[in-house]
């Protein structure tokens, strides 16, 4: 029996064979190339990918019927495209040299027959055959198709309450792909982790159907097809809870025979940022080097929240990096104004890490000196001029809807160095205020440097207990810090404050054996030095507490911890990322932490403090008494306005601290 099936006759009246599986068998085929021979080892799911949902069957039939001219133009573009190693190339090359007297039809079926034995190819064929907008919407509909089974898949974690929703980011695309090349990117929700995305569930609950969730797509080095958009709305419903969009793309060839390209992908919701996926994919020049790239790897998952019935801020800035170095991409969110669909690129130059050393040896020197304020703002205003022009515009405009109200913005960001809450306003939002972007908005940062530090930060830390690490210092080489001493007192007078003393000993007891829960506060000494290798928490045994120690703990319950350490903000790369004690403490599972960048006094230090939570604990929000602190201060004596300034908030806009069960009972007060 032929295994071939026959289908209905062509437009020449002849009937379409289709070859049987057995003839698309690359170890079946006598003349199969070196490059189809090279790709035995490729997965069949990564064949698929590159060939698309349809199979090579109904490619034949309906490629079979076209107009041979057609088919060879085709062919013969393709020719142009490929590597002179590619084995598609030899065998293209080899039918088209015989078209002199040829049957155009017999040559027509042998390139399609060529090109469908080369998976790879496939898809560029595809465009170079079938260009018309009928193909176009045919492609769509087939992917959609394919993917709307996966939709159908259920959830992880079902649920009996239809109201509680459970999703993990959907970034799917071809491990490879070569440069030039179109292939097709499926962003979107899932109701299972996809193994090759960072990302853990979206989840919520008590939140009404339908639910409009915009997906934003960063693909630097990537060209959309046509009049596609990187910025596209998905609308969850109860019937459909994991919607898709289908994104057609090329990537550049960058002059380089291998490069690796990453798609950051932003889950918002009325303007609240609520996750991101991040997925790579290597892009090659040459098809004959196709397999020979590592597989995409991901490490633990980034939790994503959906909307909380919390209020949202009303600008959320992203900072992503660029796969250029030195450069970064700003992406704008916001629940109040239109916000630019395509993220703004700025250049902070390759040293930025020593710049941030520099910055804070010299605000050292200038403690006393009548020039410390023009310092401070000459240095706010460098880190304007190396932000993008659009922010402001588009701060300007939410500050205008919100107004006579203080913006808030969240500041995400995986740019470790630059603080941007020193940027002086070109055009001030309020002349009450001072000029710096910490004191004309209430501003918080977040870090998007590890994989375990949710997005977005939590809204609420319940703290049931304060705990205060401190300790009187009579190493060589550490000043007494009497003041610090005070503070500590005063936290455990006012508060009921647990004290545990700052030695290594038992610090890592406390860490270990908890509980760890509510306010986490150290006063006493912090060092860092460029490439140091004891920067940390200096305890009073005169050993240090470094990040890296920090990370083999983690932090069960609601934690909110304030560093009130010289420098205890500053960070420092580690593995082609960066780590600080801020970073550990929220890759432990800190809600939030507020930490200077530099040294200040030891005076100031404890007035802060003490303003702080005398307001905090009363109900104000965290972000918003830093920047009422960092702006009174501002207008009175310069050192203790270059203290305040130091203070960077790590957390939520609107994160409040709420007092749990008999916690701030004693009667006293901080202030």
């Amino acid at each position: 029996m032929d295994p071939r099936g026959i289908g209905p006759p062509d437009c020449r009246g002849n009937p379409v064979v289709y070859p049987s599986p057995r003839e698309f068998s690359s170890s079946n085929t006598p003349q199969a190339s070196p490059l189809l021979r090279s790709l035995n080892h490729v997965p069949v799911a990564q064949a698929q990918a590159w060939a698309g949902p349809v199979s090579r069957g109904d490619k034949f039939a309906r490629w079979s019927v076209m107009e041979p001219e057609s088919v060879l133009a085709a062919a013969a573009t393709l020719l142009t495209e490929l590597g002179e190693a590619a084995g598609l190339r030899k065998d293209l090359s080899a039918i088209l040299a015989d078209n002199d007297g040829a049957d155009p039809e017999v040559l027509a079926d042998d390139v399609v027959s060529a090109v469908l034995a080369h998976p790879e190819a496939i898809t560029r064929f595809e465009e170079l055959l079938e260009p018309t907008e009928a193909r176009r919407a045919v492609c769509r509909e087939e992917v959609l198709d394919a993917v709307r089974l996966a939709d159908s898949v259920p959830a992880l974690e079902s649920a009996a309450d239809p109201s509680v929703y459970c999703g993990y980011p959907r970034i799917e695309a071809p491990g490879e792909v070569v440069a030039g090349w179109e292939f097709r990117i499926v962003v979107g929700l899932s109701p299972e982790i996809i193994g090759s995305v960072v990302g853990n569930p979206v989840r919520s609950d008590g939140f009404s159907w339908p639910l409009t969730v915009t997906v934003q797509t960063l693909a630097e080095g990537f060209t959309l097809v046509e009049g596609d958009s990187w910025t596209v709305d998905l609308r969850v419903t109860e019937t459909e809870r994991y919607p898709c969009h289908v994104l057609r793309v090329r990537a550049d060839s960058k002059n380089r025979r291998v490069w690796s390209g990453t798609l950051h992908v932003l889950y918002s919701v009325a303007g609240e940022v609520v996750g991101l996926g991040v997925r790579s994919i290597a892009v090659v020049s040459d098809p004959t080097v196709l397999g020979e790239c590592a597989e995409a790897t991901s490490g633990a998952p980034r939790a994503l929240l959906l909307p909380r019935g919390d209020e949202p801020a009303d600008l959320t800035v992203t900072i992503l990096p660029s796969e250029r170095s030195g450069r970064f991409h700003f992406q704008y969110q916001s629940p109040h104004v239109r916000v630019p669909g395509l993220p703004d690129e700025c250049y902070v130059g390759d040293d930025a890490a020593q710049y941030a050393t520099s910055l804070i040896t010299r605000m050292a020197s200038r403690r006393g000196r009548p020039d410390l304020m023009a310092f401070m703002t000459g240095l706010g205003k460098e880190i304007t001029d190396v932000m993008p022009t659009r922010l402001w515009n588009v701060l300007a405009q939410v500050a205008e809807a919100v107004s006579p109200r203080v913006p808030t913005v969240l500041l995400q960001s995986a740019e470790a160095y630059i603080p941007w809450e020193l940027a002086v306003v070109p055009d001030m939002l309020s002349s009450d205020r001072p000029a710096f972007l910490g004191c004309q908005v209430t501003l918080g940062r977040w870090v998007l440097a590890d994989r375990r530090i949710t997005v977005p930060p939590p809204m609420v830390v319940r703290a049931a207990s304060m705990t205060v690490i401190s300790g009187v210092y009579e190493t060589d080489g550490w000043q007494r810090l009497r003041e610090a001493e005070l503070e500590a007192a005063t936290l455990r007078a006012s508060y009921g404050a647990t004290s545990v003393e700052a030695s290594l000993t038992d610090v890592i007891s406390y860490f270990r054996d908890g509980p760890i829960a509510g306010i986490v506060h150290f006063a006493g000494h912090g060092q860092h030095t460029e490439g140091g290798w004891d920067n940390g928490l200096v305890m009073i045994d005169g050993m240090t507490l470094d990040p890296t120690t920090v990370k083999a703990y983690d932090f069960p319950g609601d934690t909110f911890v304030f560093l009130n350490a010289c420098k205890a903000s500053a960070v420092q790369g580690v593995f082609g990322g960066y780590a600080g004690l801020v970073q550990a403490f929220l890759y432990v599972g800190a809600g939030a932490v507020v930490s200077p960048l530099w040294s200040l006094d030891d005076r100031d230090a404890r007035c802060l403090a003490l303003a702080f939570y005398h307001r905090v604990l009363k109900g104000e929000k965290p972000a918003e008494v830093m920047r009422s602190l960092r702006a009174a201060a501002t207008g009175g004596d310069t050192d203790l306005a270059s203290s305040a300034l130091a203070y960077q908030f790590f957390g939520h806009p609107h994160m409040q601290v709420e007092r749990v069960g008999q916690f701030c009972t004693t009667g006293g007060d901080a202030a």
